[in-house]
């Protein structure tokens, strides 16, 4: 059998959840090294030798920890063995309905979660074990484990150690996110130009598929800083400040991008990704748009919503397109080709000046939602009628009751 988990428990001795959850790790192939976190020894074992090392702590009716599991785990923590591992938290407590999940706002999440501040990849498991989730949990720790490599392991505590705590990484959805919501601005924000050149060679090496930097202060100047990091699948660089010449034509690989505020004011989009599926830039300052067949042959998504657009032209013969979100633009009107977007789900339209839906708007079978706050007092209410018999669920202004 495969030891390649070590089990570290805080339980002062074992229990059923304890005991089941072995048992499914071994089911599945994989018998854990078990320890105890009450072990004087702990400290000065080899936990680098395991990629993975998962704490199953206690959590009480308070959803707390005891100060002596605290100071347990803050010595293990301290050790540098585990700074070099993926550490994974399952909670052992009773699950009631108001508190069956463990959330990041409790003191468990929030005491666990600083003390290993610094480790490249930690997740805390949201289900809490107990007889009936053993199986589920190692499931969850057994997907997490496959997915996660010692070069991942060593790439991301290089990240975590230039920075003052780590990004969030997802290994199973290979997820990179250097936003801290503690401090409402992204990790790389703070980073001299060197720490952020030395970031993006581990991300290279890490090459992640979904790689976000949010609000993090970047322009076009930290383009050639950023080199190959951009090559993933879903990109998410909203509010920062790139130029739409400046960033896309370095992103041949991308099928989801996010470009939020950045202060954007044109767009030639003939320097699309030829496979990017789901646009969104809202919160810009575009003011036309206008699209060729080829430019936007795959879009499924596109959002527009809050910038200064005055027109919109939509290619003929175009139907891969299933959300469109227009709304908190200055336009008075919508272009009939939109009609031949069959596929065509949800659309926003609030608070623009549209004051009549085009007829196409009826005819369109898979049309699931209209956003339609703010102006709803516009649209005529035979329309509405309309609408509602077709059983299209419409959006309006928080608290508003339409007759």
């Amino acid at each position: 059998m495969d030891e390649s988990l070590l089990l570290v428990s805080g339980l002062p001795r074992e229990t059923e959840g304890e005991a089941l959850l072995v048992e499914a790790l071994s089911a599945q192939g994989v018998k854990p090294h078990l320890s105890r976190l009450s072990d004087h020894e702990l400290a000065t074992r080899d936990g680098a030798s395991y990629p993975v090392v998962v704490l199953l702590l206690p959590i009480f009716g308070d959803n707390d920890l005891t100060d002596k599991v605290h100071i347990h785990l803050a010595r293990l923590a301290s050790c540098d063995s585990y700074r070099e591992c993926a550490i994974v938290v399952v909670a052992h407590g009773d699950r009631h309905a108001s508190d069956e999940f463990v959330t990041p706002e409790t003191p468990f999440s929030i005491k666990v979660s600083r003390l290993f501040s610094g480790v490249g990849i930690f997740e805390m498991l949201e289900i809490k074990l107990d007889r009936f989730t053993a199986v589920a949990l190692a499931s969850e720790i057994l997907n997490l484990a496959d997915a996660t490599s010692f070069s991942d392991v060593f790439e991301l505590n290089c990240i975590a150690r230039l920075l003052p705590r780590a990004p969030q990484w997802n290994a199973r959805k290979r997820m990179l996110d250097f936003y801290d919501s503690c401090a409402g601005i992204s990790l790389l924000k703070p980073a001299e130009r060197a720490i952020r050149k030395r970031i993006a060679s581990h991300i290279q090496v890490i090459s992640p598929r979904i790689l976000k930097m949010t609000h993090a202060g970047l322009g076009d100047d930290a383009l050639d800083d950023l080199g190959d990091t951009l090559h993933a699948e879903v990109i998410d660089l909203g509010s920062n400040a790139f130029s739409w010449d400046g960033l896309v034509s370095k992103l041949d690989t991308c099928r989801w991008l996010g470009l939020a505020a950045n202060g954007i004011k044109q767009m030639p989009l003939t320097q699309l990704p030829r496979g990017l599926e789901y646009l969104y830039l809202q919160k810009n300052d575009l003011h036309e748009f206008a699209a060729m067949p080829v430019e936007v042959a795959r879009i499924k998504s596109l959002s527009l919503y809050r910038n200064r657009l005055t027109t919109f032209d939509w290619p003929a013969g175009h139907s891969a397109l299933s959300r469109l979100n227009l709304g908190a633009n200055p336009l008075v009107s919508l272009p009939e080709t939109l009609s031949e977007c069959a596929a065509l789900e949800s659309l926003g339209l609030a608070r623009t000046q549209i004051s009549c839906l085009p007829e196409w708007v009826f005819s369109i079978q898979n049309l699931r939602e209209l956003d339609i706050s703010y102006i709803e007092d516009r649209i005529p209410p035979t329309q509405i009628a309309h609408l509602r018999a077709r059983r299209v669920s419409l959006i309006t202004r928080p608290g508003l009751v339409m007759p």
